[in-house]
C-alpha cells in the first residue's frame, strides 16, 4: 500500500502533504440527459507536521484556534486518466499575531482556490490552445470555473503585473483593440524590445492612457524613447505631458489605412456615378422602346386598316397603284411579324418583366458587370499589386481601361505606400513633401483630406521612417487578442481575459506535471531566428 501511494502522489505531483486513505467512490450524475456513474478518486490527507499551522500570509508558525467546520473540506486535483481526484483535509483556525484569527496555510492549495497549482497550470494551458466549453467537457467543469483557475495561475506565476511596466521599457506601442461587441474597447500598451504587453486597461482615450503614464515614476518616463501607434490625438498630447524626451512615431499601418479608406470612399463615389449613367442608358433605351412599341402598334392599325381597304377593292382586272402598295405594305408587315414570332420562340426562360432588344440588352449587360466588378474590388485595389491574384489583376485591369479617375486615386495611394517603404530619411522626406504638395488641391475630395491628413502627421510618419518604429507586432497582438477572445467564446470578466492575454502575450511559461517544456531562453531564441528567416525572405523578394 505504500509503495502504491508514492506512485500515486509522484504521478499527481503531490508535495508536502501525507495520504492516510485512498479509494474509488462512485458518484452518480446527470449529463446529457441520461445518468452515468463516474468514479471518483478520493484522498483523505494532512499536511506534514512542519507545514501545519502556518499562517496563509506570513507562512509563520502560529497557534491553533480550534476548527471551522465540522466537515472536511475538499480541493480538485489533476485527474487520473480522466478521472476526478479530490482531496479531503479538515482546515484549523489559527491565531496569527500579526495577522489575526485565519484558516492555516494548505500547502497542496492555489492560494484562496479550490484547485492545486497543477490543475490550475492544465486548465490555464488548455485555455491559451482551445475553447471553454471543450475544456468544460474535456475536465467536467463548470464554464466560469475556467475563467477563476485561469486567473488563480496567472496570481501565482505573475504576482506582481505592474513590474511589466516597470522593467526598463523604452519603446512602447499603444493601441486599442474591440474586446466585446457593441463598441466596447480595451487599451493595449506593448513593449517593442521585450515583444510582450506591459499593461491593459478597460476603455480607451486619453484619461485611460493618462493611468499608464501616471504609474510611471519620473525617471522611467524620462526613458522611454519612442511611443509608436496611430494618430490619435490622445497618444500626442499624453506623449508631449508625460514623455520630455521621446519621440512619436505613426506607424505605416494606419497610414496605409487612412490611404485606403480614401480610396474606398473614391470607389464608392466611382460605383454611384456608373450607376447613374446605368440607370440614365436603362432609362434612353426603355423610352426608346416605348417609342418603338408605339409604332409597332401605329404599324398593326395601319395593317388592319389596309387589310380592311384590299377587301374592298376589286379581285379583277388591272390593279391600281394604290392597290399595290397596299399589297407591298401587308407582305412586309407579315414578314416582319413572322421574323419577331421567331425570336420570342428562340429565347429560353421566363419572359422579363423589361424587354429589350438584343442590342440593347447586351450594352446594358456589359455595364452592369463592370459595375458588379467596380462594387466587388476594394481587396483588389487595397492589396499588394506584387501579391494580387489573378482575378483581382483583372479587376485592376478593368478599373485602368474603364475608370481612369480611380485608376488614378489608386496610383497616389501606392504612390503613398512606397514612400513609407523607403529606409533614406532624406529621400522620404522630399518624396513625401512632393507627393503632399501635388495631392493637397486634388480634384478627389477624398485624395485632398488625405493629403491634408498626411500633413498634419507629417513629423511623426517621418520620425517611424527615421526610426524603423511601427506597431506592426502590436497589431499582430491584437489579432491574437481578439482570436483569444473567439476562441474562449467570450469573458464574463475582464480580469480573467486580462489574465489570459498576460499569459498568452509574453513570455511566461505555463508550467505542467510531468510534461518537457521549453525554457525563456529557448522561446526567445526561436523567436530570433523566425524574424532572421522573415528578414532573409523580405531582402530576396
Amino acid at each position: 500500500m505504500a509503495i502504491s501511494i508514492s506512485i500515486l502522489k509522484n504521478i499527481l505531483d503531490f508535495k508536502c502533504m501525507h495520504i492516510e486513505s485512498f479509494e474509488i467512490a462512485e458518484v452518480t450524475m446527470q449529463k446529457f440527459k441520461e445518468t452515468y456513474i463516474q468514479p471518483t478518486a478520493v484522498i483523505h490527507a494532512r499536511p506534514f507536521k512542519k507545514k501545519q499551522c502556518l499562517c496563509p500570509v506570513c507562512h509563520k508558525k502560529c497557534i491553533r484556534n480550534g476548527y471551522k467546520q465540522e466537515k472536511e473540506s475538499y480541493w480538485r486535483g489533476p485527474n487520473l486518466n480522466g478521472i476526478p481526484v479530490y482531496i479531503f483535509y479538515q482546515p484549523q483556525r489559527i491565531l496569527c499575531p500579526e495577522h489575526g484569527a485565519l484558516n492555516e496555510y494548505i500547502p497542496w492549495a492555489d492560494g484562496t482556490s479550490r484547485f492545486t497549482p497543477a490543475f490550475n497550470n492544465e486548465i490555464a494551458w488548455l485555455t491559451c490552445q482551445m475553447s471553454k466549453s471543450a475544456i468544460c467537457e474535456f475536465e467536467n467543469i463548470n464554464w466560469r470555473t475556467v475563467g477563476n483557475c485561469l486567473k488563480a495561475a496567472h496570481t501565482r506565476l505573475e504576482p506582481d503585473v505592474k513590474a511589466r511596466i516597470h522593467d526598463n521599457v523604452r519603446r512602447i506601442c499603444v493601441d486599442e483593440t474591440s474586446s466585446q461587441k457593441g463598441h466596447k474597447y480595451i487599451t493595449v500598451v506593448y513593449d517593442m524590445d521585450k515583444n510582450k504587453v506591459i499593461w491593459l486597461h478597460k476603455d480607451h482615450g486619453l484619461e485611460v492612457f493618462k493611468k499608464f503614464c501616471e504609474e510611471l515614476t519620473e525617471a522611467e518616463r524620462k526613458q522611454i524613447e519612442i511611443v509608436a501607434g496611430d494618430g490619435a490625438s490622445w497618444i500626442d498630447s499624453c506623449t508631449r505631458d508625460y514623455f520630455p524626451n521621446a519621440v512619436r512615431c505613426v506607424d505605416f499601418f494606419h497610414v496605409v489605412q487612412w490611404a485606403n479608406k480614401a480610396l474606398d470612399e473614391v470607389r464608392s463615389s466611382t460605383v454611384r456615378k456608373a450607376n447613374r449613367e446605368y440607370n440614365k442608358m436603362k432609362n434612353e433605351y426603355q423610352l426608346a422602346e416605348a417609342e418603338a412599341a408605339e409604332a409597332a402598334l401605329a404599324a398593326e392599325e395601319a395593317y388592319k386598316a389596309a387589310t380592311a381597304k384590299l377587301l374592298t377593292m376589286p379581285r379583277r382586272g388591272r390593279r391600281s397603284k394604290r392597290h399595290k402598295e397596299l399589297l407591298e405594305f401587308v407582305l412586309a408587315y407579315t414578314t416582319m411579324e413572322h421574323q419577331n414570332n421567331n425570336q420570342q420562340k428562340n429565347t429560353v426562360g421566363r419572359p422579363k418583366k423589361e424587354q429589350f432588344t438584343p442590342e440593347h440588352e447586351e450594352m446594358l449587360n456589359k455595364l452592369h458587370k463592370k459595375i458588379k466588378d467596380l462594387k466587388n474590388s476594394k481587396h483588389a485595389l487595397g492589396h499588394d499589386p506584387n501579391k494580387c491574384t489573378e482575378s483581382q489583376t483583372e479587376k485592376l485591369l478593368l478599373i485602368e481601361n474603364s475608370f481612369p479617375d480611380l485608376y488614378r486615386s489608386y496610383q497616389i495611394k501606392e504612390s503613398l505606400r512606397l514612400i513609407l517603404h523607403v529606409k533614406d530619411y532624406e529621400l522620404a522626406e522630399n518624396e513625401l513633401d512632393k507627393w503632399i504638395e501635388e495631392n493637397r488641391s486634388s480634384e478627389f475630395a477624398p485624395i485632398a483630406k488625405l493629403a491634408e491628413k498626411i500633413e498634419r502627421h507629417r513629423t511623426n510618419i517621418l520620425n517611424a521612417v527615421k526610426y524603423q518604429a511601427n506597431s506592426a507586432k502590436s497589431e499582430s497582438t491584437n489579432t491574437t487578442i481578439k482570436f483569444l477572445i473567439k476562441l474562449a467564446r467570450g469573458f464574463k470578466s475582464i480580469e480573467n481575459m486580462f489574465a489570459l492575454i498576460y499569459l498568452k502575450c509574453s513570455d511566461i511559461i505555463i508550467p505542467l506535471s510531468n510534461r518537457p517544456q521549453p525554457t525563456q531562453e529557448y522561446k526567445q531564441s526561436q523567436r530570433e531566428m523566425a524574424m532572421k528567416r522573415k528578414q532573409v525572405r523580405a531582402m530576396a523578394l
